[in-house]
């Protein structure tokens, strides 16, 4: 059903604000610019930390933007996405302080910011009621197996943050923290799918190209900033992103759901 007008036009100016939301995640902060650097839709004068790229990328596109994509497509179930995008400051703030770097903070207050706008404009949805949490083991078996990938990654990243290493800046944001924040967020969201069910179909379309992409770029571009420079490692996350998509996860007979604006 339709609903009132009053809800109409709050669910109306949510999405209108997702929408906006998600072109400056892909846009202003350059989430889809910097994932062209690794397929070479970019200036070829320049040589592309393109691993380093892919890694901000990542996070702007498929943590935030696809977020806020979520929220303006299906704003009855905000949830999933308002999970995400706290994941995703999450992330950012355990990048800026183990990082030492306070920049990312800037983006963890805005995405905090936007996410507390977007569930005000919905009309303040209760968080949805979740049974005593059951482990999917497929899908926490899955994410057990990212921690030998995924930490070394983030520590790498966080070490040349501290270190002042001069990496890309994006509007005024050192790439370095913002690394070990999507290595962060990947980790969390890969449990969070494994505990709770609702959850499922926005995270792993997060998790799985952010893990591929990441390990593509470091497959074509080891020797580069933000590389581990390791053929192991590469093919490691690739496959581990690769298996994030394709785990099947029996769905449950609880309601166990994303959880429902009244809309």
């Amino acid at each position: 059903m339709a609903g009132p007008p009053d809800v109409r036009s709050r669910v109306t100016a949510a999405r209108s604000v997702a929408v906006l939301l998600a072109l400056v995640a892909l846009f202003i902060m350059m989430g889809l610019i910097d994932l062209l650097t690794l397929p070479g839709w970019v200036d070829q004068r320049y040589e592309w930390e393109v691993p380093l790229e892919a890694s901000w990328g990542a996070l702007f596109t498929f943590f935030l933007a696809g977020g806020y994509v979520w929220v303006a497509l299906f704003p009855r179930a905000p949830w999933p996405a308002l999970v995400q995008l706290a994941i995703s400051a999450s992330a950012l703030l355990v990048s800026a302080g183990a990082g030492a770097d306070p920049r990312p903070l800037v983006v963890a207050l805005g995405v905090v910011g936007s996410g507390l706008v977007l569930w005000l404009l919905l009309g303040r949805p209760p968080a949805p009621r979740l049974a005593r949490p059951a482990v999917a083991w497929a899908p926490m078996t899955v994410a057990l197996l990212g921690f030998p990938l995924w930490l070394p990654y983030t520590i790498e990243a966080l070490a040349r943050s501290r270190s002042g290493e001069l990496g890309t800046i994006t509007q005024g944001i050192e790439h370095w923290p913002v690394q070990g924040a999507v290595a962060v967020a990947v980790l969390l969201a890969s449990l969070t799918v494994s505990l709770w069910e609702g959850a499922r179909p926005l995270l792993r379309v997060a998790i799985a190209p952010s893990a591929v992409y990441i390990g593509m770029a470091e497959l074509a571009h080891p020797d580069r900033a933000g590389a581990m420079g390791s053929l192991p490692w590469g093919v490691g996350v690739t496959l581990w992103g690769l298996l994030v998509a394709l785990v099947v996860v029996p769905r449950s007979r609880t309601g166990n759901g994303a959880g429902h604006a009244d809309a």
